[in-house]
């Protein structure tokens, strides 16, 4: 930022400084007068004025043949062929006063292009070095988490590969029985193994907070996978059909914005049909069924569930606080603004960007849900090679948290890089 700050402040002192606006009020003066200057005639004038003393301004211009020819100048003029501008030295300055107002919009328009041609020209070399800087943060934070991200990644691997398989294996076979459970498992596996990519991605860059909101995704899946497997078809069923519900409400939300967002709107007979296949479901499972977790209402027999409600009924409500922590990451609250993982407590500095602390949350919570997640898919066709998978995710998913832990331990107190 300090780089374009300087462009900017050079930019400006060069394109808007006195010479170039007492140039241009000059220049629409004398066109009042019927007089437009030639190029030389500007040059001089423009250099006169970068070197006008304030207590002796003088400026003059020679008038040629062409420019008298039509021109509204006094007789004085004519014969002196020249226009003195010594008398109009303070309705210049004030001209000038009351012209920045009005040139705003184009000194902002002006300058903001000529700063995006300097940054194009600049940009390769400056990201070079960003990059560089950044290839030896994350090589430093890879000697200090690497071994638990490490840890952490084998066990996404173990993860999507029995998950692969688990699919490959049992998909023909539901499908024929109608299985909802093991459709909404598999895809809410596999959604768990890409948002633990993610997560992993965002440790190995030092994004500490951003892995932890994407951690809250993840634990919320796995509540959403525990629920389901413990209710049964109907409810997967449910969940499965609930995507009208949300398509319906989501069409309802782009209705009302697209005008504002310069879109089409969805035509009548669209919108209808889709506020049908809402209006249908409704009537089949009953009106609590259009709310957001309405497919989880009959299970809870609560009318207007909210996610906690789901996940304590998944036995996972003791993961809330972390939870409620994660969600400071999402949402615009206070605490999300003041508090930071990636930061040391009591620490006073603006966070914007990657930071060597507070790896160990995230890390640890996501080796916790993948292994919950992927536990109750195998499970749902145990057998010992399967069996072996979870115990092997189990016993994996606590070197992972050792690992974090230690790393977090080890460098507990120092300053971040």
């Amino acid at each position: 930022m300090n780089t374009m700050q300087s462009m900017f402040e050079s930019i400006l002192k060069a394109e808007f400084s006195l010479p170039k606006l007492g140039l241009r009020l000059i220049v629409d003066c004398l066109k009042d007068r019927a007089i437009t200057l030639t190029r030389s005639q500007r040059a001089a004038l423009e250099f006169r004025l970068k070197n006008i003393q304030p207590e002796d301004f003088s400026l003059a211009i020679e008038i040629t043949d062409a420019q008298l020819t039509g021109s509204t100048l006094t007789d004085e003029e004519r014969n002196a062929r020249k226009i003195s501008l010594d008398r109009d030295a303070d309705r210049i300055v004030s001209g000038i006063e009351e012209m920045i107002p009005a040139i705003i919009p184009d000194c902002i328009d002006k300058v903001s292009t000529l700063i995006w041609k300097k940054l194009q020209r600049d940009a390769p070399g400056m990201l070079k070095d960003r990059r560089r800087e950044r290839r030896r943060f994350e090589a430093s934070l890879s000697r200090k988490w690497g071994r638990a991200v490490d840890f952490l990644e084998m066990l996404r691997e173990i993860a999507v590969e029995a998950g692969d398989d688990f699919n490959s294996e049992f998909r023909p076979e539901a499908a024929t029985a109608k299985d909802f459970v093991f459709e909404v498992l598999t895809r809410l596996h596999a959604r768990a193994c890409q948002v633990s990519s993610e997560i992993i991605t965002l440790l190995r860059s030092g994004h500490a907070d951003g892995a932890h909101a994407r951690w809250r995704s993840l634990h919320e899946i796995t509540v959403v996978g525990f629920f389901v497997r413990a209710h049964g078809n109907d409810v997967a069923e449910r969940y499965i059909l609930h995507n009208a519900i949300e398509s319906y409400r989501a069409a309802r939300s782009y209705q009302e914005h697209s005008a504002a967002l310069g879109l089409e709107p969805l035509t009548e007979e669209e919108f209808a049909r889709i506020k049908a296949t809402r209006d249908a479901l409704k009537a089949q499972f009953g009106d609590p069924y259009g709310e957001e977790y309405g497919w989880a209402a009959e299970a809870l027999g609560i009318k207007k569930p909210n996610f906690s409600d789901i996940e304590r009924s998944a036995g996972l409500a003791h993961l809330r606080p972390y939870y409620k922590l994660a969600s400071h990451n999402v949402h615009a609250n206070p605490k999300g603004a003041f508090f930071k993982l990636g930061l040391l407590p009591g620490q006073q500095m603006l966070l914007a960007g990657p930071s060597n602390l507070g790896l160990a949350d995230p890390g640890h919570g996501t080796a916790i849900s993948l292994s919950q997640i992927t536990s109750a898919l195998l499970t749902m066709k145990p057998n010992i090679d399967r069996l072996v998978i979870c115990q092997i995710m189990l016993q994996l998913g606590d070197e992972v948290g050792d690992a974090f832990i230690s790393a977090h331990r080890a460098h507990e107190g120092k300053e971040p890089d």
